[in-house]
């Protein structure tokens, strides 16, 4: 049930924007591929080659880099700064194409590979098409990565009531 509350929280976080004014402790930026490995990644590309319509060209040949972070530090996002709170799995920023994983994060827990995958989705996604706001792209991220961890076995109760409100642009 943690692992559920955490995830919804880092959207909540991510979504919200909230800011905070320290330096960024969490700067070394590796590849996707050192992080999961030549066919980890390629899995997981392809993967959601497989699962959506998008072109997952660029982000194959040009994926975003990948930080590990602990809970208190902060990181540049979307031109601010997060603060890397205990609920956070993960955070994309677009602007630098990076992924923020918060620690303790293992490439062997299938649980952690879908935090990954889900914030791959949002660089795909980014990359294919514009968005009304940053919510929206969300809700289908949390589609395919619930579709792959089922696809493991894993059944995750997601509070996709939570999830739908979040996916809503302001205007809506």
């Amino acid at each position: 049930m943690k692992w559920v509350l955490r995830l919804i929280a880092a959207t909540v976080i991510v979504m919200s924007g909230i800011a905070a004014f320290a330096e960024s402790d969490c700067a070394d930026r590796v590849t996707v591929r050192d992080v999961m490995g030549q066919d980890g990644f390629d899995a997981l590309i392809g993967w959601i080659a497989l699962h959506t319509d998008y072109d997952v060209t660029r982000s194959y040949y040009d994926p975003p880099a990948v930080s590990f972070c602990d809970v208190g530090e902060t990181v540049p996002y979307e031109g601010r700064e997060l603060i890397v709170e205990d609920m956070l799995n993960a955070a994309f920023d677009l602007e630098a194409r990076n992924i923020y994983l918060v620690r303790p994060w293992s490439a062997d827990d299938v649980y952690d590979r879908s935090v990954l995958l889900h914030e791959l989705i949002h660089d795909v996604q980014l990359l294919n098409r514009d968005w009304p706001c940053i919510g929206k792209p969300e809700l289908e991220a949390y589609l395919l990565q619930d579709r792959w961890l089922k696809e493991r076995g894993i059944r995750v109760r997601f509070n996709w009531a939570e999830i739908i409100r979040l996916s809503r642009c302001p205007e809506e």
